[in-house]
C-alpha cells in the first residue's frame, strides 16, 4: 500500500472512531438532532419476529442506520436523564431566589439602618 493512501486510510479511520465517541458521549436526554443533522422521531416498535420488546418506544434518526452514527435512543431513558436534568436546574433556580430573597432582606436591614441613622441626626439638628 502507497505510504500517503496508508496514511488518508489512517486518518478516516481515526476520524470515524472520533465521530462514533462524540455521538456515544452525547446521548444524554431527549435528543434534538442526530448527529447527521437529521431530525428525530419518536418510534414504537411493533411486533417482529426478532424483537423481544415490542411496543418499546424509541427516539430514532430519521435516517438511522446500525453503524453507530445515528441515534437509537431508548424513550424511557431519554425521559429520565431529561427529567434529572431539569430537576437539577430547578435545584440551581431555587438557589438562585433564596440569594435574591436573602440579598433583598439585607438590603432592606440597611436602608432601616440608614434611616435611622439619618433621624439621629436630624433630631440633633433640630433639638440642638
Amino acid at each position: 500500500m502507497d505510504p500517503a493512501e496508508e496514511i488518508s486510510h489512517s486518518k478516516k479511520q481515526r476520524d470515524y472512531c472520533n465521530m462514533l465517541w462524540f455521538v456515544q458521549d452525547s446521548q444524554y436526554g431527549i435528543p434534538r438532532r442526530c448527529a447527521c443533522v437529521g431530525k428525530i422521531i419518536d418510534e414504537v416498535r411493533g411486533k417482529e419476529d426478532y424483537d423481544s420488546h415490542p411496543g418499546k418506544r424509541y427516539f430514532t434518526c430519521i435516517n438511522y442506520e446500525d453503524d453507530g452514527l445515528h441515534y437509537s435512543h431508548p424513550w424511557v431513558v431519554g425521559v429520565q436523564e431529561e427529567i434529572k436534568r431539569l430537576r437539577k436546574r430547578l435545584e440551581d433556580v431555587e438557589e438562585e431566589i433564596k440569594k435574591v430573597w436573602n440579598l433583598k432582606f439585607q438590603i432592606q436591614t440597611l436602608q432601616v439602618r440608614s434611616l435611622t441613622v439619618q433621624v439621629g441626626t436630624l433630631e440633633k439638628v433640630c433639638f440642638d
